[in-house]
């Protein structure tokens, strides 16, 4: 099997500015005033897991790719952290990241980065599409027709709009003045070079239907709009107007868009204020930040669900020992609810995928991705390739698999996550961990599984049962006995016990 070389290194979800992620500089001091200010984000200084990681990777790419050109960064989604973090901290965070990363003076990775936001980090997307917007009127004569706005790149040859704040913090670098990063959202199609071959790239956010909930709730509350006037109205019988009115019968499921162009357009305001600026606003964010650790335990849950429900009977005029039930009761079916939601938000579990992301990936692959290219090459009559490879992050479960282990229904297509690198949860969470991939310039795909925190243990990764150039490569040329991968994995574990004791002293606040 013919040798590969790494054209793109794949990394997600490293939440970079955030309390939990495990590449950021967490400084903690023993005998504070107060437990809260016993750990605090430090940003100018370097996580010691980011820096061995970077050290990983260059050793990584020198052994695979030598001399040749190096390989292009695709940051996949939350990678800097705008929902829980200040926008500063996640900048200087990143400085870091590059401040590594290009550290000698023949690099070992493209100057060119490509950035693919994801929910935490949704804000990038929507400052680079107003600027390209502005620039696309600046351009039109006067008097001249101006189209709506866009809500996303293409995702066959697309069209990647630059970066100004991610440029900028490259520039600042006196390494990286020619650098320069640019977005593409939410999908993105790299082919191999004969053409036949495809890897799709998302971040996977509208996986869940949280992320789709404006257009839920647009389809619940108002569905004449999504209906078509001019289309005649069937008659119906009398047993089936009777049936209308028959109590607790079972309604139609209220279907989602699959058209990637709506669902951006429906939600994408949802998403930026929650997900992407809600956590930035003064104490208000810091209270967001503290529900968000809150969640994963039930005690503290409680408490807030009895804030919360002494809140709401506080004016009824009823005597007190019912306003007390009344209370309890609220209490009781709030913490139940927001358990079972906030965890689930979280993923929570040990089980790689939900049942709803696995019901909404089989229309993402069978539906949105088919639909986005149709519309992008009927000028090239390209056909949708049967033979390709799909990557997404955002759960923070690493995996190589086959789509019908899984149980899509659509199989024979291998799906890999890249994970993420935040510790979320006191308890461990055997499933959760981060991985890179590397992806070769005929579309192969291997993973590098750093960690899992139920096991720290590197190794490189493909579906069972499964080989490529790209897997074999890394497998015959790197050691990892390597004591750099022993430096790695101790640096995790480290931080990972570091964020569980800061995690603690949260959650008691």
């Amino acid at each position: 099997m013919p040798k590969s070389k790494i054209k793109y290194i794949v990394i997600s979800d490293i939440h970079l500015g955030a309390y939990n992620s495990l590449l950021t500089y967490i400084e903690e001091f023993p005998d504070p005033v107060k437990d809260s200010d016993r750990f605090k984000v430090n940003p100018q200084k370097t996580s010691p897991a980011l820096a061995e990681l970077l050290n990983c990777l260059k050793h990584i790419v020198h052994s695979v790719n030598g001399s040749s050109k190096p390989p292009q960064f695709i940051l996949l989604g939350d990678v800097l952290e705008l929902a829980l973090g200040d926008i500063n901290e996640a900048s200087m965070t990143f400085e870091r990241f590059l401040e590594i990363a290009y550290k000698e003076t023949k690099h070992h990775f493209s100057e060119s980065i490509l950035y693919i936001p994801g929910n935490h980090d949704h804000h990038l997307w929507e400052t680079a599409r107003e600027k390209q917007y502005m620039e696309y009127i600046a351009n039109l004569k006067p008097n001249q027709y101006i189209n709506q706005t866009w809500h996303t790149t293409k995702m066959v040859n697309p069209d990647f709009i630059q970066s100004d704040l991610l440029t900028g913090i490259l520039r600042r670098n006196k390494k990286l003045k020619k650098a320069e990063a640019v977005i593409a959202y939410p999908n993105l199609e790299i082919p191999s070079k004969d053409g036949k071959r495809s890897v799709f790239l998302t971040h996977g956010h509208f996986l869940e239907n949280i992320y789709s909930l404006m257009s839920t709730v647009q389809r619940v509350l108002l569905p004449e709009i999504d209906e078509d006037k001019d289309k005649p109205k069937s008659a119906q019988s009398v047993w089936a107007k009777m049936g209308n009115y028959i109590p607790f019968r079972k309604q139609k499921e209220v279907p989602n868009p699959t058209s990637i162009y709506v669902l951006e357009r429906e939600n994408f305001a949802w998403i930026d204020f929650f997900w992407s600026t809600l956590g930035r606003s003064g104490k208000v964010g810091t209270g967001i930040g503290l529900i968000y650790d809150m969640l994963q335990d039930e005690k503290a849950v409680s408490r807030l669900a009895k804030n919360v429900a002494d809140y709401a009977v506080r004016n009824l005029k009823v005597a007190l020992f019912l306003k007390t039930i009344f209370a309890w009761v609220l209490k009781s079916i709030l913490t139940k609810v927001v358990v079972k939601v906030g965890q689930a938000e979280r993923g929570m579990s040990d089980s790689v995928l939900s049942d709803e992301v696995v019901h909404n990936m089989d229309s993402y692959l069978g539906e949105t991705l088919p639909a986005q290219w149709k519309a992008e090459t009927q000028k090239t009559k390209r056909e949708f390739p049967n033979d390709y490879t799909f990557i997404f992050g955002h759960t923070h479960k690493p995996f190589a698999v086959e789509t019908q282990d899984l149980g899509l229904k659509i199989p024979g297509k291998e799906v890999f996550n890249t994970g993420g690198w935040v510790v979320d949860t006191i308890q461990p969470m055997s499933s959760h961990g981060g991985a890179v991939l590397f992806i070769d310039e005929d579309a192969n795909v291997a993973s590098f599984k750093v960690y899992t925190e139920g096991e720290i243990k590197p190794n490189f990764l493909v579906p069972d049962g499964k080989t490529n150039p790209m897997y074999e490569t890394l497998v015959e040329n790197i050691d990892l006995q390597n004591k750099k991968f022993g430096a790695l994995s101790k640096s995790l574990d480290e931080e990972i016990r570091l964020r569980r004791r800061l995690l603690k002293v949260r959650i008691k606040e």
